[in-house]
Formats: structure tokens, C-alpha cells, sequence
């Protein structure tokens, strides 16, 4: 397999000689996981989470403390990005229902038959090297994916493609992530949502459009910063400037 990434992976199961199985049998295949951490139970699964950020976390639904459900629970509200697979020692369809409520990738019996367990790592391996294409086009190693190396990510992305972009949830989807969660992280590093930023990178261009190239045409000056709809472009122009784009131009027609 041409992979040159090897993604973290964190192991979450109460029973020891059942963890040391599952550790043994995911060594056993080469296929790019690097086993990081281990834990009995969700609440110190928890902690590693928020250690080592790792891409995959394969747990047991039933355990003490903290089960696998609040553990994914927790996972999909706070790291959607991280991939989940759930283990169970029965075929329980109410489980395997709620897991994939919280964004769980697969849902295996135990005792875990190595050729599935094979399976379910090759299909989170393929989407794991989609996203990660998408990562590493801005520098950001999707191994250390913490929470504000994502809002630089957001950042850089939106000042690069700010005229194209349709809405928050398309490039949520192409990272990988929920709308939630993406804005929430945006706004914690920015103290401002994804909307507003793109209003602003968008508004701060138009006026260098409408004072540097006098002979655009106002629909024109919306339609290069992402503004399709002149009237609409022209609407939010005055909410942000206090006076339409004509009149903005004309202040600085004869300075």
C-alpha cells in the first residue's frame, strides 16, 4: 500500500486480555495504525483523547464508569473529526443504532475475527487519506489536530477561497467535521463565526475594488468577492459600511 501516513489509534476496553487481543491482532496487520494509548474505561479514554488527539478510537460499549455510548457521545460533540469503532459481545441492533447516531464508522462482535477487524481499519484508512489530502494542502498534520491548529486551518482556508465559498456546512463536509463544531472552534481563537469573517474578508475587498478600479461595475465588484446577486451584495454592503457601494465610491471619486 503506497501510505507514507501512519494515524494514532487508542484502544478502549475494560477486559485486559481482551485489549491485549485486539492490540496484538491490529499489530499483526500492516496496515498504517499506530497503537498510542490504551484505557479500561470511557473516562480515561477521555483523557487520552485529549492527550494525544488520535484519528481512530475503537472501544467497548459496555464498561464501567464512562460506557463506549458516552464515550462516542462525547467524541462526535467535541472531536468529530476522530473515527469510532464500536465493539460489542452481542448483536444488539438498539446499540448499533444510537452508535450510529454519534457518527460511529463500524460495529464489530466480539470475538473480534481479525479478517473484519482488517476490513473496518482498510474502510476508516480510506477516508482518514481523503481528509488527510485535504489537510496537508495547508500544512496541518491531521495527527496533531488540535483544537487551534483547526481554526488556523479554517482561517487560512477562508481568506484563500473567501469569492467561491457557498456556506459553512460545504466546507465543514470537505474537512470532515460538523457545521457545530467547526463554527464553535472558529469562533473560540477568532471571537468572531466563519459568516462574519467571510463578510469581512469580502467587504474589506470591495473596497479596494470600488476605490482602486473605478470602472467596475457594482455587480461586477459583487460577483469577484462571492456575491452573485447585486442587490444582495449592495444590501450587505450598507449593513457593514453604513452607505451603498455607489455612494462609497463616490466619496473617493475625486480624492
Amino acid at each position: 500500500m503506497n501510505n507514507t501516513h501512519t494515524y494514532k489509534i487508542i484502544v478502549v476496553e475494560d477486559e485486559p486480555l481482551i485489549r491485549q487481543n485486539i492490540i496484538k491482532k491490529i499489530n499483526s496487520l500492516s496496515i498504517p495504525f499506530e497503537l498510542v494509548g490504551e484505557a479500561g474505561n470511557g473516562e480515561s479514554a477521555i483523557s487520552l483523547v485529549e492527550q494525544l488527539y488520535p484519528s481512530l478510537v475503537i472501544t467497548d460499549i459496555k464498561m464501567p464508569q464512562c460506557d463506549g455510548l458516552e464515550l462516542i457521545k462525547y467524541l462526535h460533540k467535541n472531536h468529530p473529526h476522530i473515527k469510532s469503532i464500536i465493539l460489542s459481545g452481542y448483536n444488539d441492533f438498539k446499540y448499533a443504532q444510537t452508535a450510529l447516531k454519534y457518527g460511529v464508522k463500524d460495529f464489530l462482535l466480539k470475538p473480534i475475527k481479525l479478517d473484519e477487524l482488517s476490513t473496518a481499519l482498510q474502510n476508516i484508512l480510506v477516508m482518514l487519506d481523503s481528509e488527510n489530502k485535504e489537510l496537508s494542502s495547508f500544512s496541518i498534520d491531521p495527527n496533531n489536530l488540535k483544537p487551534e491548529n483547526l481554526s488556523q486551518l479554517l482561517e487560512n482556508y477562508l481568506l484563500k477561497n473567501y469569492a467561491s465559498i457557498i456556506s459553512i456546512h460545504d466546507i465543514a463536509e470537505k474537512f470532515g467535521f460538523t457545521n457545530e463544531y467547526l463554527s464553535k472552534i472558529f469562533k473560540k481563537y477568532t471571537g468572531v463565526t466563519p459568516i462574519k469573517y467571510i463578510t469581512k474578508i469580502r467587504i474589506n475587498e470591495a473596497k479596494q475594488l470600488l476605490i482602486n478600479q473605478p470602472e467596475l461595475e457594482i455587480k461586477k465588484v459583487g460577483e469577484l468577492i462571492g456575491y452573485k446577486d447585486a442587490f444582495y451584495f449592495s444590501r450587505v454592503f450598507k449593513s457593514n459600511v453604513g452607505v451603498y457601494p455607489t455612494d462609497y465610491r463616490m466619496q473617493y471619486k475625486d480624492h
